[in-house]
């Protein structure tokens, strides 16, 4: 009976791909959450910017694991772990629409439309990196998407608002992309498969009282 439960056992048993793909999303989240971002960098603190702010950092990890060439010995497992982390925002987006109330037959939609928005922006930085873009082009994409504030509706790429933004958002989304090369130059895929990820700190910003200047006062800029 027992050699029976022990073979049950392995069977349910989570694989360890998965397991690192559960532990790396929970580490992009804790990192997404950062007050500085709130706070300093003044992005919207709602739904709509905090699921711009995570998907980038989702997006970071995910496109960087399957970057590898197919002849690296580490690639089969980087796109495995990639898929886990993927699955795991998904299912956290499809849990949380559940929680706030919308009905089984309307999730599924709103799952697609969320799922384009995360493929658009994966890409989008992805070739931002992948070109050398440089970071007026990484400030310009920030302030688009994830400064966007109340004018991300979740269901177009919400690039619209871009005639809208300010000088100050224009300066906290240079003082971002700043912190999205470091955090793509800092990138690691050995320590990631191992479930570890040293992100870069935020550079903390200081808003000149009597103008709108964005200061960097800390941080690897």
């Amino acid at each position: 009976m027992q050699p029976l439960l022990d073979k049950l056992k392995s069977v349910f048993k989570p694989r360890p791909v998965k397991l690192i793909g559960d532990r790396l999303y929970a580490a992009c989240v804790t990192q997404a959450r950062l007050p500085v971002f709130y706070v300093d960098y003044g992005i919207d603190d709602a739904i709509g910017a905090r699921f711009e702010l995570l998907t980038f950092h989702v997006g970071l990890v995910v496109t960087r694991l399957k970057s590898l060439p197919a002849d690296d010995p580490r690639t089969e497992q980087a796109r495995d772990t990639a898929q886990h982390l993927f699955d795991a925002f998904l299912l956290a987006l499809d849990s949380t629409l559940r929680e706030q109330g919308v009905g089984d037959l309307a999730v599924p939609k709103r799952m697609k439309k969320l799922g384009l928005v995360i493929y658009t922006r994966m890409k989008h930085w992805d070739d931002l990196w992948r070109d050398g873009a440089g970071l007026g082009a990484e400030a310009d994409y920030a302030a688009r998407t994830i400064f966007a504030g109340s004018d991300y509706s979740g269901e177009t790429e919400g690039e619209g608002a871009q005639d809208a933004i300010s000088a100050a958002v224009l300066e906290r989304a240079q003082a971002f992309a700043i912190y999205a090369q470091n955090a793509y130059d800092a990138f690691r895929v050995d320590d990631t498969l191992a479930g570890r990820i040293s992100w870069p700190a935020p550079a903390a910003l200081e808003i000149a009282e009597d103008s709108a200047e964005t200061i960097i006062t800390s941080g690897d800029a």
